[in-house]
């Protein structure tokens, strides 16, 4: 077994710092803006379902782990609907977009905008089937401030969301600091190797890491002219960059959810693209 060093602490430290006030700045934000507004600035969102979806998908399709981190805060506070935080799940490849846009740009937009139909459609087809689940949440969601109830307070919410990013620090830092030792015990790369439809799989269950890291070794294979594209297209829907961190320390549940229904469409979507 090899030794394990802890070098890539000072890193990981920093990214979990900036990934925290990331997410908690941006819950800030929308508590302010929602209090301030009595509750009539996020309202609409409730009765348009399919205009949270594409709301978020279109975020989730920004390069980058911001309109990430924006969707699940908005879930978090029961502003969006899980069809839209799976859409914009299944819409986004993260940090990632970055280096494919510099490494392959005309395949990369194509990328782009079929994961972004994907995301759209099975955003909207989940929430047509699980109405209920949306009422659930509209029922529960604290949108309006009559001014007389001391849970609806500003003190109250920005000291609540302040302990909600102590709790996504704390799952940010210890997942990333397990994947960094899992790193230095197994080989990813050294995985992508042999039959097609294994690693399909494979690829669909290394992009369930909520990580960007995994999903890099793909992007830079299929660069290099190693890796087909089924192989590719499934480790784009299963994964989501980090935005999955901040999932985790809302709802477990709901992050296990998630990951299972991208497993299974990741895995579809590369023996779609396998068969054409």
């Amino acid at each position: 077994m090899p030794m394990i060093e802890f070098d890539f602490l000072p890193d990981v430290l920093k990214e979990s710092i900036v990934l925290t006030l990331t997410v908690t700045v941006l819950m800030f934000i929308i508590e302010a803006v929602n209090i301030s507004s009595k509750g009539r600035m996020f309202s609409f969102l409730h009765r348009k379902t399919y205009g949270q979806v594409l709301l978020s998908s279109l975020l989730g399709a920004v390069p980058g782990c911001l309109g990430g981190y924006f969707t699940v805060s908005m879930y978090s506070k029961k502003m969006f609907s899980f069809g839209a935080l799976l859409a914009m799940a299944i819409a986004t490849t993260g940090d990632e977009a970055f280096v494919m846009l510099a490494s392959f740009p005309k395949q990369a937009l194509l990328i782009f905008a079929g994961l972004l139909l994907a995301g759209i459609a099975t955003g909207l087809i989940y929430d047509r089937f699980n109405q209920d689940y949306i009422s659930r949440d509209v029922a529960e969601c604290d949108c309006s401030d009559d001014g007389t109830s001391e849970h609806k307070t500003l003190k109250h919410k920005l000291l609540h969301t302040a302990k909600h990013g102590v709790r996504i620090f704390a799952w940010t830092f210890g997942v990333m600091v397990l994947i960094g030792i899992i790193d230095q015990m197994v080989d990813l790369e050294s995985w992508v190797s042999g039959n097609v439809v294994p690693m399909i799989i494979l690829a669909a269950l290394i992009g369930c890491i909520p990580q960007s890291g995994p999903h890099m070794v793909f992007v830079s294979l299929y660069a290099s002219g190693i890796l087909p594209l089924p192989i590719l297209l499934a480790s784009c829907v299963s994964q989501d960059g980090h935005a999955g961190l901040p999932l985790i320390a809302a709802s477990k549940k709901d992050f296990f959810r998630l990951k299972c229904i991208k497993f299974i469409l990741g895995i579809a979507v590369g023996l779609i693209a396998l068969i054409f």
